[in-house]
């Protein structure tokens, strides 16, 4: 079997009555009004509005509910520097993925100038935004009113809408831990390898210039976070207007598979003709097929009782699947290929 060098996956949330991410007031006639974020796609030969919710959002959702589940110190975002009329020019988290795994799995970047060193870790977590299925997304209006002790009420309307979002992912497992430092390129700041210089192995790559940085319990770490962020994928949870459209992200569907390549395969794999969105059992079986030379695992589907409109034939998929909750695919997951020992 292949070599697990990277973790990818799809998930699916009930975004039912739901505003998770916004856009901002309307414009025009509209400005009374807050908007979510929408793109347009020609469906049918029409233009038709997709609720979306971005990459960026949900991965903060992502990072705060990893952080949470797992009891590990947030790498906070703050102010570096200040433009001389006082106002913030330059922002980064604590750059540090041997104390923040954060860091470790979602990457940062801090620029310099002549003064100060450039540090960047592309992120190993790679995502899409979250978009509505097709067929089973609505938008609608929310009509109400601020009343005033004094005049008359003032009116104010939220768009919302009426979907399942989809979304997939991957995580570039194998670089957990490991770090790169070649000329302008550099993950890994002069400070920090001062404060950790007993944590590392040092290799140099394709010339003296170009350092890799390993830490010497770099396996264990690997798992520890990689097992982390599924814990977080399995409890998902944040989004904008909770108060007033309160809603469950936690993934109803769950996919998960080892792999040796970064091939973010587990996409549009939602069907939305039925009352309920159902999974393409055979787009599916044909990625486990095409790609069973670079799978490092099963195919791993989690699912919510009683959400998907073809549950029953998901339960029966057949060799090559293992089908549990979201949760209990995760779990599963993890005991048996990012536990030590």
């Amino acid at each position: 079997m292949a070599t697990l060098k990277n973790i990818t996956g799809a998930i699916l949330i009930d975004a039912t009555a739901a505003f998770l991410n916004g856009a901002g007031l309307g414009s025009g006639e509209d400005k009374n009004k807050v908007i979510p974020k929408t793109f347009r796609e020609k469906v049918n030969g029409r233009a038709e509005e997709v609720p979306y919710v971005s990459a960026q959002s949900w991965r903060r959702w992502l990072r705060d509910t990893t952080n949470e589940e797992n009891n590990w110190n947030p790498s906070e975002l703050r102010a570096i520097k200040q433009s001389a009329k006082g106002s913030t020019s330059k922002i980064a988290t604590e750059l540090n993925p041997v104390d923040f795994p954060e860091d470790d799995i979602f990457g940062y970047m801090k620029s310099g100038d002549n003064s100060e060193e450039s540090i960047q870790r592309t992120s190993p977590f790679k995502s899409s935004i979250l978009k509505g299925i097709r067929n089973m997304r609505v938008m609608n209006n929310d009509e109400a009113f601020v009343h005033l002790n004094e005049g008359s009420p003032l009116p104010y309307s939220t768009r919302f809408y009426s979907t399942h979002l989809e979304g997939f992912f991957n995580l570039e497992y194998y670089r957990l831990g490991v770090y790169d430092n070649l000329g302008s390129h550099q993950e890994l700041s002069k400070d920090l390898l001062e404060k950790h210089a007993d944590k590392f192995q040092i290799s140099d790559l394709t010339n003296s210039k170009h350092k890799r940085f390993t830490l010497k319990n770099g396996e264990e770490i690997r798992k520890k976070h990689a097992t982390g962020l599924l814990k977080g994928l399995a409890f998902l949870r944040g989004g904008a207007k909770q108060a007033a459209f309160g809603s469950d992200v936690t993934p109803k569907v769950l996919i998960l598979a080892g792999m040796e390549s970064a091939n973010p395969v587990f996409n549009n794999l939602f069907i939305g003709t039925g009352e309920k969105p159902a999974l393409n059992i055979e787009a599916l079986k044909q990625i486990e097929q095409d790609f069973k030379d670079k799978l490092a695992t099963p195919i791993y589907i989690g699912i919510r009782s009683g959400y998907l409109q073809n549950e029953s034939e998901v339960k029966e998929i057949g060799d090559g699947f293992i089908v549990d909750s979201p949760q209990g695919i995760a779990t599963k997951f993890t005991e048996k290929y990012l536990k030590n020992g």
